[in-house]
């Protein structure tokens, strides 16, 4: 399996040629690792729809042309017809087409030329937040390995909070779910976003947090392509996953995010490990671990019968025998010490029990007494607390009652 992390070999230290396919394969995981989102445009020629609603065409320019591709849920949003002749700019990925040995563009948003002021804007941001490292891969933080109070961020009326919970739940039922309301389009939502994160962080009883909205047009998406946004995230001390939209759809905060996920779901799915695979897992170690160690003993067990059986071992095998039998003995000496002291212990528990249980006020209150307080709760204890008209709360053993002092009457003792 050849991953993003694939270099090639020379040839005088490669043990084997490569393959044609590895050799796409590898070019396709080396151009794949990079940030290879770019904004192109250029004139569309030899456009042909398929029969699957994916779009296949070339971009031109006077010089050169590059093919691409229109995938059936990009070409399904966008708002123009694409024809030949039709200048246009797109946001696309650059890709290898392992099979046709050949690269690329994988488009995600196209624009008719004229239209990209929001393509110009989202791609010199980009270009000045890269330089600055806020998109540098070894400053990105792992997702911790359990999330017990996972963070949300996006808006309760959305479909995303609710596919989050979803799968999140449906993972770990016992995890928390913090949400931060925020709305996720329209002018004031990037201040709120951003302010959200750091509340998050203020906050500071989350694993992680899940930053992101459901799909829609790149205006809706606008707000995580602000620098407000991929600021607060870059500061964030909490790690975080941007989830923002369909799988197509990119955003600054993607790229500055710890994580990027396809969509909401995906990145609850990243956030909060499987409870019941973790179960098997531990089971199935669990299993191991138990065969392992009765093999162990059964090895052992046969080795030392096999050195029983030589002349030499059998003064030792009968010091292991007399050792077992002192073991046996002063293990049943305890057991007998351990007995007594528990049943010294219950007696003791029991006595003491009593002896609180007679000292208790309820007890006293059991046998006719019971407790007069004022409206301020404080006890009673003699007439000069009360004066005529006041109301008292008096408890019994079994209930209260509240009453108004008639008379009032000073005595000593009970006669």
């Amino acid at each position: 399996m050849i991953g993003a992390d694939f270099k090639f070999v020379p040839p005088q230290k490669a043990d084997k040629p490569y393959s044609v396919s590895e050799i796409n394969q590898g070019v396709s995981a080396i151009l794949e690792a990079g940030n290879t989102l770019v904004w192109v445009e250029g004139e569309i020629s030899n456009f042909k729809r398929a029969s699957s609603g994916h779009c296949y065409l070339k971009l031109k320019d006077a010089q050169c042309q590059v093919p691409a591709v229109i995938w059936k849920n990009t070409a399904l949003d966008l708002d123009f017809d694409p024809e030949d002749g039709m200048q246009v700019v797109v946001i696309a990925s650059l890709r290898v087409y392992t099979r046709g040995g050949y690269y690329q563009l994988d488009v995600h948003k196209a624009q008719q030329a004229g239209l990209g002021a929001l393509f110009k804007a989202y791609e010199k941001l980009k270009a000045k937040l890269e330089a600055e490292g806020l998109f540098d891969p070894a400053r990105k933080r792992p997702l911790p390995e359990h999330v017990s109070r996972l963070g949300v961020i996006t808006s309760k009326q959305g479909a995303a909070i609710k596919d989050i919970a979803k799968v999140a739940f449906s993972r770990s039922p016992r995890v928390n779910i913090l949400l931060i309301d925020v709305p996720v389009q329209g002018d004031a939502s990037a201040g709120a976003i951003a302010q959200a994160i750091a509340d998050m962080n203020a906050y500071g009883k989350v694993d992680c947090m899940i930053v992101g909205r459901g799909g829609g047009s790149i205006e809706d998406l606008w707000a995580f392509n602000e620098e407000i946004v991929a600021r607060a995230i870059f500061e964030s001390k909490v790690p975080v996953i941007s989830a923002v939209g369909h799988e197509i759809d990119f955003t600054i905060a993607d790229f500055v995010a710890d994580v990027r996920a396809a969509t909401p779901s995906a990145a609850a799915e990243m956030a909060v490990t499987d409870d019941e695979r973790d179960r098997r897992y531990f089971f199935a170690r669990s299993n191991y671990l138990v065969k392992k160690f009765f093999q162990i003993q059964s090895n052992a067990r046969t080795r030392y019968e096999t050195l029983l059986g030589r002349s030499g071992f059998s003064r030792v095998a009968r010091m292991v025998r007399e050792a077992r039998q002192t073991s046996d003995s002063l293990d049943d000496a305890l057991h007998r010490s351990f007995y007594q002291a528990f049943r010294n212990f219950k007696q003791r528990s029991g006595f003491i029990a009593s002896r609180l249980s007679a000292l208790s006020p309820l007890h006293t209150m059991a046998r006719g007494y019971s407790i007069v307080t004022n409206t301020r709760g404080d006890v009673i204890k003699n007439v000069s607390q009360i004066t005529k008209g006041d109301s008292v709360d008096i408890r019994f053993f079994t209930g209260r009652a509240t009453a108004e002092v008639k008379d009032i009457r000073e005595q000593k003792g009970f006669s």
